[in-house]
């Protein structure tokens, strides 16, 4: 992945995904926006304790980047599960409140339908972006742990299989920036979970000691395990791009929820079709 600009807008893009002019995508940082203090600047996320108005005109200066209207950019309303929401020209015309309605629990979308814009919010849980370049289909996913463990970027592409005829092996993929497996620390309970829904093979949790002589403690390493889904699923490995960019160790790039708090922005990962 490399820094780049959409519009005046920096951003990182995927590499081999630049070979395809008839999309647009993006992962953003958190410069180039409207809110203030904590949240410096391009915090895209509500109901973190932002100001709405500063998150209306920071998804405005998003809509802005993509030369789209603020309705075509569609967020899924995330809350870490494994739901996936179809996206049609249908949703343009949805009220907030309607939007909120139907996409409620969902932290996948898919859509073949150009010009529109689909997004997750991540804050170091891992952002996932798919595109089917011979049915002109994409997905944007959020994968944090309890999505990972219910293999949400699976589900995705069998969801793609059924409503657009993809066939993985024509997939390109690619995992956005998210919290890096030398400082995502997770408890007993997350590792027990780990080993029983994805399996002790992969080496998935490994062990650290964050001082000299102290105790080791188990770490997840979210990358790889998206990563593993993907092949998994019949991606082909060269058709697959892991940024590897730490949301944790990079705070001049990124929001972190585990480095600063639940109180933090929120970015933007997200693709369109062109019509």
């Amino acid at each position: 992945m490399k820094k780049s600009h959409l519009g005046n807008l920096p951003v990182y893009t995927f590499s081999h995904f630049s070979g395809y002019p008839e999309i647009v995508h993006f992962s953003t940082t958190r410069g180039g926006g409207k809110s203030e203090g904590i949240y410096q600047s391009l915090n895209l996320g509500f109901h973190s304790g932002d100001e709405e108005s500063h998150v209306q005109a920071n998804r405005e200066v998003l809509s802005n980047a993509l030369q789209i209207k603020p309705e075509q950019l569609v967020f899924a309303v995330q809350t870490h599960s494994a739901s996936i929401a179809k996206i049609n020209s249908e949703a343009l015309s949805w009220t907030d409140e309607i939007r909120r309605e139907n996409l409620n629990e969902t932290d996948a979308l898919i859509t073949n339908e150009p010009n529109i814009c689909i997004t997750v919010k991540t804050a170091d849980c891992i952002p996932v972006l798919l595109y089917d370049p011979q049915h002109k289909a994409a997905a944007a996913i959020h994968a944090g742990w309890r999505g990972t463990v219910g293999r949400i970027v699976i589900r995705t592409i069998e969801a793609m299989k059924q409503e657009y005829g993809t066939q993985p092996e024509n997939l390109i993929a690619g995992i956005g920036p998210g919290i890096g497996p030398t400082v995502y620390q997770v408890g007993p309970e997350v590792v027990q979970i780990v080993h029983e829904q994805l399996g002790e093979n992969h080496g998935l949790i490994q062990y650290y000691s964050a001082k000299d002589n102290a105790p080791k403690t188990p770490y997840l390493n979210l990358w790889k395990a998206n990563y593993i889904q993907l092949l998994e699923s019949g991606i082909p490995e060269e058709n697959n791009e892991v940024a590897e960019l730490c949301t944790f160790s990079h705070p001049e790039d990124f929001y972190s929820a585990r480095r600063d708090g639940a109180a933090t922005g929120r970015l933007a990962t997200g693709i369109m079709i062109r019509a």
